[in-house]
């Protein structure tokens, strides 16, 4: 008799923990654990009609709308479950990562297919990128996200919606207010839809935020420049040639906003040499850090020769020559520097060679 109570308990026990649910969301987790979704999530809505205030019947709610990938009602089913009680804190944490992982991961393949269609104006990449689009947003709605944010921003702006684009710009200040990252890409966007004071306003922000932030000092000093400011667009590129002086783009750009100056109808003589001057010693900057670019010889040996610098000029052209040795314009300038040194077998040479080359 005695062992017949004891086998008794157990039963007695499975009985009352099995009692603690509701009918509804039992079955409901029933049909859940047979994977009959479509019945298990009818359920679970009865369980969380009837008993608004059980968090697990919320849970498996939110878990079942995760299954048929509604995932808006899904974080809402959720989030009700964590405000009534943390119980399930851990079990939606892993749920909500992998939601996001999966969506993640959808958006990242959408948009690299549509890297690869060679005609990105077509339906075809279009229709990758909108998917990458609704991808990357639907990640962030259940899970807040810098780099999904980012990306939205980044597929809105390929896509040519400038509005949505800058509307994720600015968003991404607001999710990292304190990150000049954020203010950085804010910037870049606004200086390519050609707002040179929305993007000096962010730049300057995030120049705040990190001083020696090279890419926001260049950006800036674009903007500077591009927005008229050409003094600070000066002071921003030879600040960034101090903080990165490996980094060629900043003395060539400030060899051009020197070379532009020296166009100008109305400078003087004297300030017209000094730019020049200032134009020749940035692009030999240059070509000291990649002497492999074309351009900066054809800059450089400019501003030389308008200095009347032939020795410089010869230097600078007989280098250009040996490296790219199938450009008439180099040897015809040489010609012109052989010209004023008075070497007229070699400007005869330099002259016949350009002339095979195209140039007269």
């Amino acid at each position: 008799m005695k062992r017949l109570m004891l086998l008794a308990i157990p039963l007695l026990v499975l009985a009352l923990l099995s009692s603690c649910r509701p009918p509804e969301l039992e079955g409901a987790f029933v049909d859940y654990n047979a994977g009959r979704f479509d019945n298990a999530l009818k359920l679970a809505k009865q369980a969380t009609e009837k008993y608004p205030d059980n968090a697990e019947a919320w849970y498996l709610l939110g878990e079942l709308y995760g299954k048929k990938e509604q995932y808006l009602k899904m974080k809402k089913a959720f989030d009700k479950s964590l405000s009534l009680s943390p119980t399930f804190k851990d079990k939606i944490d892993r749920a909500t990562m992998y939601y996001f992982q999966t969506l993640f991961n959808r958006g990242v393949n959408s948009y690299n297919a549509y890297t690869k269609v060679p005609d990105r104006s077509s339906d075809k990449a279009k229709k990758y990128l909108e998917e990458a689009i609704n991808n990357f947003k639907m990640a962030n709605a259940i899970k807040p996200d810098y780099k999904s944010v980012d990306l939205v921003a980044l597929c809105y702006s390929l896509a040519g919606q400038q509005d949505s684009a800058l509307t994720y710009y600015t968003k991404l200040t607001e999710m990292a207010p304190d990150s000049a990252d954020a203010y950085v890409k804010l910037g870049r966007y606004e200086l390519v839809r050609s707002n040179y004071k929305g993007a000096i306003k962010a730049l300057e922000k995030a120049l705040q935020l990190d001083p020696n932030n090279t890419e926001a000092t260049q950006i800036i000093a674009e903007a500077y420049d591009r927005d008229g400011q050409t003094q600070k667009a000066i002071e921003a590129y030879q600040k960034a040639m101090k903080v990165n002086p490996e980094e060629k783009a900043f003395p060539f750009n400030l060899g051009l906003i020197y070379f532009k100056l020296s166009t100008s109808d109305s400078v003087s003589k004297d300030l017209q040499s000094q730019y020049l001057a200032k134009c020749a010693e940035m692009f030999g900057k240059v070509i000291e850090l990649d002497p492999t670019m074309k351009e900066p010889y054809d800059f450089k040996s400019n501003c030389e020769i308008q200095l009347k610098e032939y020795d410089k000029a010869l230097a600078t052209l007989q280098e250009a020559v040996k490296r790219f040795p199938d450009n008439g314009t180099f040897w015809f300038n040489l010609g012109v520097v052989y010209t004023h040194l008075n070497k007229a077998k070699e400007a005869k040479e330099a002259f016949n060679k350009a002339k095979e080359l195209g140039i007269k």
